[in-house]
């Protein structure tokens, strides 16, 4: 019965990295096995984790009010985490919040809506604000943040726990010059396939801002527009979403930076028709997204041409 009623297809099992069998396993029919062999070698972008923001019922913020002053008036994500924070309303200076978005606010080629994020780990030098730049820059800031000062000395990363002790109290982690490129192309991770999309500044209501991605997302920094749609375009395509797949199971652990150390993309050229072309495809299916309206014709041509891009027939 179950024979009758169920298929059975055979499939390969090798060592994502040939040289080293300890790395993660990949599955996959012959076929399949055969395209994704010229898909795999050093990647000369490195992949990071995007912003860790921990706990969100600190960091995380509703913006209720832009004030005449140009301060904002915000609430605390109190009850998002698992740690019970108490719920505060304040005006704060709006120089260290930015726009920001987890996984759950991506889509392909674009992004349903994003939150405030303060930030208060200087990326140049990946400590936090001193306390002494903090007052006479951002006190409303500071004070907002000093309401915390317990949570976030008690930390539950020892990592986090131990800089915050020997820094300031409201230390950040991995928050780099990377987290604040010109060009981010970020994608979803613990999900279930590829989501990726282009990130850079917004328009907010205390101005342009750059929008960040927390660390429920992965992402590639590039300073160059044209560069940062030709790689959002090669995530997004068919044969990247499945060869990652086939590697790196759904869930936890799927779109973490480690997945991009196998996936030899060809550095970005401008000259060269193939890059240029999935470059204006991301650029065209971004603005469709941002209409509300189908991608599937804009997708199918990138699928294709991320094929011709390896020389997969």
């Amino acid at each position: 019965d179950v024979n009758a009623k169920s298929e059975r297809i055979k499939l390969k099992a090798i060592p994502v990295h040939p040289d080293k069998p300890a790395s993660a396993w990949q599955t996959a029919q012959a076929a399949e096995m055969k395209s994704y062999a010229k898909l795999k070698g050093a990647n000369p972008y490195r992949a990071y984790l995007g912003a860790r923001v921990e706990p969100y019922g600190v960091f995380w913020l509703n913006l209720k009010e832009v004030r005449p002053d140009g301060n904002l008036v915000i609430e605390n994500m109190y009850d998002r985490g698992k740690r019970e924070i108490k719920s505060v309303r304040a005006a704060i200076e709006p120089d260290i919040i930015f726009p920001a978005v987890s996984g759950g606010d991506i889509v392909r080629f674009g992004t349903k809506s994003h939150f405030s994020l303060l930030i208060s780990q200087d990326p140049s030098t990946r400590e936090p604000f001193e306390e002494d730049w903090m007052l006479e820059n951002v006190p409303l800031t500071y004070a907002y943040l000093k309401q915390f000062k317990d949570v976030l000395l008690s930390r539950g990363s020892r990592v986090v726990r131990e800089l915050a002790e020997n820094t300031e109290f409201y230390a950040m982690y991995g928050i780099g010059e990377y987290t604040f490129a010109k060009y981010r192309v970020v994608w979803k991770r613990m999900a279930s396939r590829l989501d990726a999309v282009v990130l850079s500044s917004i328009k907010t209501d205390y101005g342009m801002k750059k929008i960040i991605s927390t660390d429920t997302t992965s992402l590639f920094a590039v300073n160059d527009k044209e560069e940062a749609h030709y790689l959002c375009a090669i995530l997004s395509s068919e044969l990247v979403d499945s060869f990652i797949k086939s590697f790196s199971q759904a869930g936890r652990g799927f779109g973490a930076p480690s997945v991009m150390n196998n996936l030899a993309i060809p550095e970005f050229k401008s000259d060269n028709k193939v890059h240029r072309k999935l470059a204006e495809l991301s650029e065209e299916a971004h603005n469709l997204v941002q209409k509300g309206k189908p991608t599937e014709n804009v997708e199918n041509e990138i699928n294709d041409l991320v094929r011709k891009l390896w020389n997969i027939e």
